[in-house]
Protein backbone atom coordinates (compact mmCIF):
# COMPACT_ATOMS: atom_id res chain seq x y z
CA UNK A 1 0.00 0.00 0.00
CA UNK A 2 1.29 3.44 -0.92
CA UNK A 3 0.58 6.72 0.80
CA UNK A 4 0.99 10.16 -0.68
CA UNK A 5 1.32 13.34 1.31
CA UNK A 6 -1.90 14.64 -0.21
CA UNK A 7 -2.27 17.49 2.26
CA UNK A 8 1.32 18.75 2.18
CA UNK A 9 0.73 21.78 -0.03
CA UNK A 10 -2.37 22.81 1.87
CA UNK A 11 -0.61 22.62 5.24
CA UNK A 12 2.50 24.36 3.94
CA UNK A 13 0.45 27.23 2.56
CA UNK A 14 -1.57 27.38 5.79
CA UNK A 15 1.70 27.92 7.64
CA UNK A 16 2.72 30.57 5.13
CA UNK A 17 5.88 28.77 4.02
CA UNK A 18 7.39 28.42 0.57
CA UNK A 19 8.60 25.05 -0.61
CA UNK A 20 12.16 26.29 -0.18
CA UNK A 21 11.55 27.44 3.40
CA UNK A 22 9.95 24.12 4.30
CA UNK A 23 12.83 22.20 2.75
CA UNK A 24 15.41 24.23 4.67
CA UNK A 25 13.57 24.04 7.99
CA UNK A 26 12.74 20.32 7.75
CA UNK A 27 15.90 19.00 6.11
CA UNK A 28 13.80 17.31 3.40
CA UNK A 29 15.04 17.78 -0.16
CA UNK A 30 13.22 20.48 -2.11
CA UNK A 31 12.74 18.07 -5.01
CA UNK A 32 10.96 15.59 -2.70
CA UNK A 33 8.56 18.29 -1.51
CA UNK A 34 7.90 19.40 -5.09
CA UNK A 35 7.23 15.83 -6.25
CA UNK A 36 4.88 15.15 -3.35
CA UNK A 37 2.91 18.33 -3.94
CA UNK A 38 2.56 17.64 -7.67
CA UNK A 39 1.52 14.04 -7.04
CA UNK A 40 4.45 12.73 -9.07
CA UNK A 41 5.70 10.76 -6.09
CA UNK A 42 2.85 8.75 -4.63
CA UNK A 43 4.66 7.08 -1.80
CA UNK A 44 6.06 8.67 1.31
CA UNK A 45 8.44 7.27 3.85
CA UNK A 46 8.22 8.13 7.51
CA UNK A 47 11.72 9.56 7.21
CA UNK A 48 10.21 12.22 4.92
CA UNK A 49 6.79 12.66 6.53
CA UNK A 50 8.00 12.97 10.13
CA UNK A 51 10.31 15.98 9.69
CA UNK A 52 7.73 17.72 7.50
CA UNK A 53 5.01 17.20 10.10
CA UNK A 54 7.32 18.37 12.86
CA UNK A 55 8.23 21.54 10.97
CA UNK A 56 4.58 22.22 10.16
CA UNK A 57 3.63 21.45 13.80
CA UNK A 58 0.97 18.93 12.82
CA UNK A 59 0.55 15.21 13.46
CA UNK A 60 1.98 13.01 10.70
CA UNK A 61 -1.53 11.77 9.96
CA UNK A 62 -2.58 15.27 8.88
CA UNK A 63 -0.26 15.02 5.87
CA UNK A 64 -2.27 12.08 4.56
CA UNK A 65 -5.86 12.91 5.50
CA UNK A 66 -8.05 15.85 4.46
CA UNK A 67 -10.39 15.12 7.35
CA UNK A 68 -7.62 15.35 9.95
CA UNK A 69 -6.16 18.42 8.22
CA UNK A 70 -9.57 20.15 8.31
CA UNK A 71 -9.89 19.55 12.05
CA UNK A 72 -6.32 20.64 12.70
CA UNK A 73 -6.52 23.85 10.67
CA UNK A 74 -9.77 24.85 12.34
CA UNK A 75 -8.37 24.50 15.85
CA UNK A 76 -4.74 25.65 15.63
CA UNK A 77 -3.29 29.13 15.05
CA UNK A 78 -1.29 29.62 11.86
CA UNK A 79 1.97 30.64 13.52
CA UNK A 80 4.91 28.32 13.17
CA UNK A 81 6.47 27.71 16.58
CA UNK A 82 9.95 29.09 17.17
Amino acid sequence: MQFSLSQLKRLREWRGLTQEELAEASGVKLSSIQKQERGVQDDAKLSVAAPLASTLDVPVEALFSAEITDKWINQKPTEVPA
